[in-house]
This record gives C-alpha cells, sequence and structure tokens, in this order.
C-alpha cells in the first residue's frame, strides 16, 4: 500500500513539475487570466517582449537584448518579422473573432487585431495559440516562442435604454455614451415605432448627429478625442493643427444620418479608411454654417486647417471604416499585460 501512494505521488510530483514548466503567467498578477474586464471587439491584443517571462516570472528579455550572464535563457531577439515569422496559428475557441494576426515592426511586437462586432451582448472565448518561429540572421537564430491566449471576449458589460418621447424626439444632446454599453432604442407607450435622435459627439462640442431611430434598434455610440499617432507622424511635415473624432463601433443605423460638422469654412474633413486619410463627402452649408455628410454609418474622423494628401479611395468607401491604431509605449504594453491579462506565454524548448 505504501508502495501504490509512493507511487501516486511521484506521478503527482511530475505532473505538478511539467505543468509549471510549461505554463508563463502574468507575473504582475497571475490569477487574472480570464478578469471580467476582458477584451472588446476592435482591440488589439499585443505582445512584445515585456510579454515573455520564464516559468519564475523573470524576464526573457533585457531592455531590447539578451541577458547574456543567465545561461538558462534561450537567446531571443526583437519580436518582429525580420526575426521570427508567425506559424501554426491554431484555435480551440472563438476563430470568428478573430481578424488578423501580424508584426508591428514599428513597435516591436504582435497585434492579435479582433473584429469589430457589435450585434452581441454576451462575451464570447478566445482560445487560440501561434508559435513564432525564430529565423536564422547573421549567425545566430533565436529560439521559438509558442504563444497561448485565452481572454473573454466581452462585447458589452450592460445594455442602456434610449426611449422616444410623445413628440417622437430622442434629443440626447451632450451625452457621454459608454465604452462598453450598447443602447437599445425603445418607444414610448403606444407612439409610432420610430422617432428622430440627435446627440453631440463627446469631447467635440462641434460636431452634431442627427438620424432617425426606430423601436428596438441597438447602437453602440461611444466616440472619442484620441489621436492617431500614425497619422500624425505622417503628417508632421504640415505643421496642420490636426484633430481627431473616432466612433470605435462604426455604428450604422436604418436610416441616413445627417452629420453637422461645425468647422471654419476654410478647414478641411477627411475621414479614415485602414489606417489612411480618405475624402469624405463633407460638404460646406452656407445656410447652416457647417459642414454636412449624409451617411448611415458613422466612422473615424480628421480634422485639420490645412490641405492634406489622401489615399486614393477603394470603390465603395463613401463610409470608410475607423482606421485608428491604439499606439502605447513599452510601458503602456506592460500596463496593458497587467491589467488584462492578454496572454499567457510559454517557451518551446
Amino acid at each position: 500500500m505504501k508502495k501504490v501512494l509512493a507511487l501516486v505521488l511521484a506521478v503527482m510530483m511530475l505532473a505538478t513539475v511539467a505543468f509549471a514548466a510549461d505554463e508563463i503567467k502574468n507575473p504582475i498578477n497571475p490569477d487574472v487570466d480570464n478578469a471580467p474586464a476582458g477584451v472588446r471587439p476592435g482591440d488589439k491584443i499585443k505582445i512584445n517582449a515585456l510579454g515573455v517571462y520564464d516559468k519564475d516570472h523573470n524576464y526573457l528579455f533585457i531592455d531590447s537584448g539578451y541577458d547574456s550572464t543567465n545561461k538558462n535563457h534561450k537567446l531571443l531577439k526583437d519580436i518582429n518579422s525580420t526575426n521570427y515569422s508567425i506559424t501554426s496559428i491554431k484555435y480551440d475557441d472563438g476563430k470568428s473573432l478573430v481578424q488578423s494576426v501580424s508584426f508591428n515592426d514599428d513597435d516591436d511586437q504582435v497585434e492579435v487585431k479582433l473584429k469589430k462586432d457589435f450585434s452581441t451582448t454576451k462575451p464570447k472565448k478566445l482560445n487560440m495559440t501561434f508559435t513564432l518561429k525564430g529565423k536564422k540572421v547573421g549567425k545566430t537564430k533565436p529560439a521559438d516562442i509558442k504563444i497561448r491566449i485565452e481572454k473573454s471576449v466581452n462585447y458589452h458589460l450592460d445594455d442602456d435604454v434610449l426611449t422616444i418621447d410623445a413628440d417622437n424626439e430622442l434629443d440626447m444632446g451632450e451625452t457621454v455614451f459608454a465604452k462598453n454599453t450598447i443602447y437599445e432604442v425603445q418607444k414610448y407607450d403606444n407612439n409610432t415605432t420610430y422617432g428622430t435622435l440627435t446627440f453631440t459627439a463627446q469631447g467635440d462640442k462641434d460636431v452634431d448627429v442627427e438620424v432617425r431611430v426606430y423601436d428596438g434598434d441597438k447602437l453602440y455610440l461611444y466616440n472619442e478625442n484620441d489621436a492617431d499617432d500614425d497619422i500624425l507622424k505622417a503628417y508632421a511635415d504640415t505643421d496642420a493643427d490636426i484633430t481627431f473624432l473616432t466612433f470605435t463601433g462604426d455604428p450604422t443605423f436604418n436610416s441616413t444620418a445627417t452629420v453637422r460638422f461645425y468647422k471654419e469654412e476654410d478647414s478641411f474633413v477627411y475621414g479614415v479608411k485602414d489606417g489612411k486619410l480618405v475624402n469624405i463627402n463633407a460638404k460646406w452649408d452656407d445656410d447652416e454654417g457647417c459642414f454636412v455628410l449624409k451617411t448611415r454609418t458613422l466612422g473615424a474622423y480628421v480634422f485639420s486647417d490645412k490641405k492634406l494628401s489622401v489615399a486614393t479611395p477603394s470603390a465603395g468607401s463613401n463610409n470608410p471604416d475607423t482606421g485608428a491604431n491604439d499606439v502605447v509605449g513599452i510601458a503602456t504594453a506592460l500596463a496593458a499585460v497587467a491589467l488584462v491579462s492578454a496572454a499567457a506565454v510559454s517557451l518551446k524548448k
């Protein structure tokens, strides 16, 4: 009996050791892999040098180099397309949630971009793995890195209600729409099933939206004024005063919306598609004293006091997609790893 018990204990210890060697947890808080906050549709899950740790939570990257004093560390290099290729992408859950897996060579990181889908309030699981296969550069070849991402994609935390009043109006004024909330349109008593929704864009008091909405419509109306660093860099030499407005969920209505941009007449209004500026059909209206855009989908807009060069629009691009990138420094990326536990990373020995 004692021999059997000893054998069982030995097997259990071996299993525990194997698990510890393969699982690499978040070093700040190892227990937040499935934190309720999750990630949102349209987000990018970012994996960079600061996201790679060994089983004892030691950095495998020291700055951007290799810790030559630690002989137990395999030779690793900056995570970019020069040093690695992305291979063996596999999904246990959530393949339909992912738009792309690619390198961001400028920031030395891999970005898993999630699709924008604001049609459901129920969270979904994302459970995927892929391998960064080391390329031989010069005389050295970095070790392969196996990445596992296990996250809950929380589409929205809860529903809120927009009620059409007895006069068939829904005037939201300067309402700050929540970042993780779908707003459902609801009629008032037995009045007509549609009404006119009007609101002012958050943080930009110069942009108003007016559109007919219907009972039961579900809308993600959050908007922000965060700058797109890539666009600012692209036009740095123009010395233009550039500002931004982005509807991150690209809300689409069941009727044509009127968007009024109360900017100076000699200013310029652009859209964003695939991270590039494009022309949109926003025309100056003397009677209203503003630029007016007719569209069914709200996207990303850029305002400039100078004319800027734009990308050639593709067919059917009247309503450009949101193209803003969330560019962060290494410290911010580490904070994101700690707060949302974007990835649990393991090394393939």
